[in-house]
């Protein structure tokens, strides 16, 4: 083995350690579990080296050493290798959900629930914006006079309405009409309704169906595109609180704080999804997740899809010492099974995760 070698091999095993049991990891400790056959004195020299290039903390003069975020950084990085022993855990979450079916905002929150109850961490899941969901239905009921509520039903049966006032007072019939056409041109799309969907065929339609489909357009854009921004769900907030880094009541009260700033993990999780590095899993250690109360915290997250496209975010929040390896595989099993049951319930292409 050579030095370099043998040197990461040591800061391997006080990862390893560390995240067990959070106390600080000495030469002894290393001596007896890491299996380097090498002296203590080798092994607290080796230490030294890798306190002075910032992978390793002292805290107390007389106490072990413990990981710096740089350390958990190359451990996630180089370390953490195809989860082989963590086989088990991924068919566990595959029988607890994979039977599990549910209207779409239900079935996410289940996912998350699940994946609290297996890592003992802090869940977020992001909902999927109406628009992204595709339209399966447009119905205009007419109230009294001009005034009328329009209903929009999307393929995973989520319901939207609102009701608006036109221009002029419609007939039922007319309504009908209109929702009629509407529904031929638009359903399943995603994509925001324009009168240039429609094309010459437009002209077929009387003039008071033209102008309901001209009134009501911009009002149904409107709901499909709402900003639904602050749709974060969260279970297990508290679970942090039974670690030992977060006894501190400063620091747990932070943490509290940071988890009711809706805007803020939105942003996290969106910005998980808009980056889609290439990896299933991307993790944020420490000062990277730049959320006040959330920087002495690891934020893993993976996207759920439909037809390939991220529709969603679902996340873990532990302490930087969280447990990656079980966390990476739980979160990547998590967000193909729950690509799979929406691609399904809503007759998209199914992707093997």
């Amino acid at each position: 083995m050579s030095k370099e070698g043998r040197k990461y091999d040591i800061l391997y095993t006080i990862v390893r350690e560390y995240i067990k049991t959070a106390e600080p990891v000495g030469s002894r400790t290393i001596e007896k579990k890491g299996g380097l056959g090498i002296s203590s004195a080798t092994i607290r020299n080796e230490m030294s080296d890798l306190e002075d290039l910032g992978f390793l903390i002292q805290p107390h003069a007389s106490a072990g050493r413990i990981p710096s975020e740089k350390a958990y950084r190359m451990y996630v990085d180089q370390f953490i290798d195809s989860f082989s022993e963590q086989n088990g855990l991924a068919l566990k979450i595959r029988e607890q959900y994979s039977h599990y079916f549910a209207e779409l905002n239900e079935a996410v929150r289940k996912a998350a629930e699940i994946l609290t109850k297996i890592t003992s961490y802090t869940a977020l899941v992001s909902m999927p914006e109406i628009s992204s969901l595709g339209v399966r239905e447009v119905r205009f009921v007419l109230i009294e006079g001009d005034r009328i509520l329009f209903i929009i039903i999307t393929n995973e049966s989520t319901v939207k309405n609102a009701e608006m006032r036109l221009s002029f007072s419609p007939t039922a019939k007319q309504l009908e009409k209109a929702a009629n056409f509407l529904n031929y041109y638009i359903k399943g799309s995603t994509d925001p309704i324009t009168m240039a969907n429609f094309g010459a065929r437009i002209g077929e339609l009387k003039s008071a169906e033209q102008k309901i489909i001209a009134e009501t357009v911009p009002a149904i854009n409107t709901i499909l595109n709402a900003d639904i921004k602050t749709r974060v769900y969260a279970d297990g907030l508290t679970e942090i609180l039974n670690y030992p880094e977060f006894q501190d009541v400063s620091k747990a009260k932070l943490f509290i704080e940071a988890m009711h700033q809706q805007e803020l993990l939105a942003c996290l999780l969106a910005s998980a999804m808009e980056s889609e590095s290439g990896t299933p899993v991307d993790i944020k250690i420490g000062k990277e997740v730049e959320i006040d109360g959330l920087t002495e915290c690891s934020v893993l997250t993976a996207t759920y899809k439909l037809n390939g496209k991220p529709l969603g975010t679902i996340g873990l929040i532990g302490p930087t010492r969280m447990d990656y390896s079980k966390c990476t595989i739980a979160i990547k099993t998590m967000s193909t099974e729950l690509s799979r049951h929406i691609n399904i319930s809503m007759g998209g292409r199914i992707e093997d995760g």
